[in-house]
């Protein structure tokens, strides 16, 4: 049985927006990305939250949006590239859904994460030459966490119907 909430984990840029609406679409689920329900509460982007209010407030904001998402069902939810990182956030998300890591090579989300750059607080001042580095950076700290993940799909090109059979084919081995 299909579990009432998806969680989408890993790098900022990886997709989980994109996938996750698709995956909703294709399994009929509402979808519920994290940043955006942030920046909905706050009334300002999430690049302003961290310029005016800091990443601690940002990351207890972060943490309530997802404990929202434990009361909602037939979700797909795309958490931000750090939620996992956070408090026991991952062990919150795999004991209330289903955790799937989205881990595409590095060298594509520098350049998608090039492109939105200034949306990316974290990402925010690394010029061309040092993003590369810095993702590398920030995905060795955060992999222990994107790994805790019941299920992890890789590759470029990512979609939902890969996605939505990959979880099914876990779950028929549980």
């Amino acid at each position: 049985m299909i579990p009432s909430r998806i969680y989408l984990v890993g790098m900022p840029g990886s997709g989980k927006t994109t996938l996750g609406r698709l995956l909703a679409s294709r399994m009929a689920y509402h979808f519920v990305d994290l940043d955006e329900l942030i920046a909905e509460q706050e009334q300002m982007s999430i690049a302003d939250i961290f310029a005016q209010k800091g990443e601690d407030y940002f990351r207890e904001k972060e943490k309530q949006a997802l404990h929202s998402t434990f009361k909602m069902s037939r979700c797909v939810i795309a958490t931000g590239g750090g939620t996992p990182c956070f408090y026991d956030n991952m062990e919150q998300i795999n004991k209330h859904g289903l955790a799937v890591f989205i881990n595409i090579p590095l060298s594509i989300i520098a350049g998608r994460v090039e492109r939105q750059q200034q949306e990316r607080p974290l990402l925010a001042t690394a010029d061309a030459e040092d993003m590369l580095e810095k993702l590398k950076e920030l995905y060795q700290k955060r992999f222990p966490y994107y790994d805790q993940a019941e299920v992890a799909v890789s590759g470029v090109d990512l979609n939902a119907d890969y996605i939505y059979n990959k979880i099914h084919k876990y779950l028929s081995e549980q």
